[in-house]
């Protein structure tokens, strides 16, 4: 019963109308890919306990496929928003989570690491 409970309630979110204004449409992005990703983490879970032999008893795939699907929406939406902290963009300045990029640097002692984040980026 309290897994219907916590089911009912994330498909209510679902559908619950949604807006957002020019200076979040970051956040809204990551949100949608959440919301995409509960769906169809919910659907797999809940195909993957159809197959199973007492399917009534493996309600939990659902809910665990759910809360993956959530995660990965979030991580994908992180992923594919701004890439620097700030962005420039038709006069307008966009706040963002920098992305952090790797990458191998040769110097005198071999290779190391470097890791670095663009603070602002921009179109002209």
């Amino acid at each position: 019963m309290k897994t219907l409970k916590i089911m009912i309630i994330a498909a209510a979110m679902a559908f619950a109308p949604m807006q957002a204004s020019a200076g979040d449409y970051e956040v809204q992005n990551v949100m949608d890919d959440a919301l995409y990703g509960a769906g169809v983490g919910a659907l797999v879970g809940l195909g993957l306990m159809l197959l199973t032999k007492k399917p009534t008893d493996n309600w939990n795939y659902v809910t665990r496929g759910l809360g993956v699907g959530i995660i990965a929406g979030a991580a994908y939406g992180v992923a594919r928003s701004s890439k620097a902290f700030a962005q420039i963009e038709d006069g307008e300045i966009h706040l963002g989570i920098p992305t952090p990029q790797f990458a191998l640097q040769e110097n005198t002692a071999g290779l190391s690491m470097v890791v670095s984040a663009d603070l602002i980026g921009g179109r002209f």
